[in-house]
């Protein structure tokens, strides 16, 4: 995948959760669709993002109702992305620079197209030498 691009592997079908949701429809959401993270608000307006992490560390942990509980009380409202076109070195930048592992994905307009992880990279079908390179650019440091 020489010169692949965020939207080559990228999750491409967003599913975002709004901030009113309950953390168990949030829960639920992530289990449907087997992912551990939702964008929070809409297309295009993400307000956050609620990972099934901040779920139980934030929620679970503290005996909170996860039925009542309201995802914008548990969500991370800082939220770092890059565009669909972008190439996967440049958004392994992004990751390393903001201490991410996520992004969301938008496209030339400004919705929401999908997400890229860092651990999605490097389970797609990327050749060796590509995924040195996204690591390199990822962790700021060179291998041998």
């Amino acid at each position: 995948m020489r010169n692949a691009k965020v939207k080559d592997l990228m999750t491409s079908e967003a599913v975002l959760v709004t901030p009113n949701a309950t953390l168990q429809e949030a829960a639920t959401k992530m289990k449907d669709v087997d992912c551990g993270v939702l964008p929070v608000g809409t297309l295009d307006d993400v307000q956050g993002i609620i990972t099934d992490r901040d779920i139980v560390i934030r929620a679970v942990s503290k005996g909170k109702d996860i039925t009542k509980e309201k995802v914008m009380d548990y969500m991370t409202t800082q939220v770092f992305g890059c565009n669909e076109n972008d190439t996967l070195e440049d958004a392994a930048e992004k990751m390393r620079m903001h201490k991410v592992s996520r992004l969301i994905v938008k496209n030339s307009k400004g919705t929401v197209k999908g997400i890229l992880s860092f651990g999605g990279l490097l389970r797609k079908q990327a050749d060796a030498e590509e995924i040195a390179n996204i690591v390199k650019h990822a962790t700021g440091t060179r291998l041998a």
